[in-house]
């Protein structure tokens, strides 16, 4: 595996058990570990995260608040399905704010941030095609995102940002089974990277919209 963080959203400083919960299993749900429409099973995740139920619960109730899961009465819980139709309207708000997100990352990129960023960029140089997996590689296009995103600044952008980008990623895992592209894709977002390195607002913010609009173009393709 590589040195990226779990999909779906940044671990806060301190984590309760709940926030180890949604982490795991929202890395499940999208990297399609847990399968769309698929039950979840709380006794086994409590088992399997070695918790008790009640953080399970509480991860659960977010998850289902961002989309990722549904809950019937005297059903139970399942992972929420994909739908190609909600694309356009994910990718509507995404081509509308990450330009945005990209370019205020490149005034502010400083420290922390930037070194990530280098590591990142040094990930992408030296992934293997034939070795790597491809939910790894799936965690490291979000991880990029939710640095970019975390970098602009505005708590909100970030918020909304990170929702959209972890429902759109599963459209894209469903995609990427038919017909791999992640390399391709990451490369791409590594020259968003650079521009933001570079502290290139206009450039970083135009990077964006061109990877974004040739992705949802191979997502349609499909």
């Amino acid at each position: 595996m590589l040195e990226i963080p779990l999909a779906g959203r940044p671990a806060p400083a301190e984590e309760s058990l709940g926030d180890v919960a949604y982490r795991v299993i929202a890395d499940r749900l999208i990297t399609l570990e847990i399968r769309p429409n698929q039950s979840i099973n709380e006794t086994q995740l409590s088992a399997e995260m070695q918790m008790g139920r009640t953080p399970i619960r509480e991860a659960l109730r977010h998850l289902e608040g961002d989309g990722l899961v549904v809950s019937y009465p005297r059903k139970g819980t399942y992972a929420a399905a994909v739908d190609y139709a909600d694309l356009d309207e994910i990718g509507l708000i995404r081509q509308a704010l990450e330009p945005m997100a990209a370019g205020l990352a490149a005034r502010t990129v400083r420290g922390e941030a930037a070194q990530t960023f280098h590591k990142y960029l040094g990930i992408i140089g030296s992934l293997d095609p034939g070795a790597v997996d491809q939910s790894d590689l799936m965690r490291l296009d979000l991880a990029i995102h939710q640095l970019i995103y975390r970098t602009a600044g505005n708590r909100r952008l970030e918020e909304t940002l990170v929702r959209h980008a972890n429902l759109w990623t599963r459209i894209l895992g469903l995609s990427l089974e038919r017909h791999p592209l992640i390399l391709e894709q990451l490369n791409d977002l590594g020259m968003v990277v650079s521009a933001i390195l570079d502290k290139d607002e206009e450039r970083a913010s135009d990077a964006m919209a061109g990877h974004l609009a040739r992705l949802s173009r191979f997502i349609r393709s499909m």
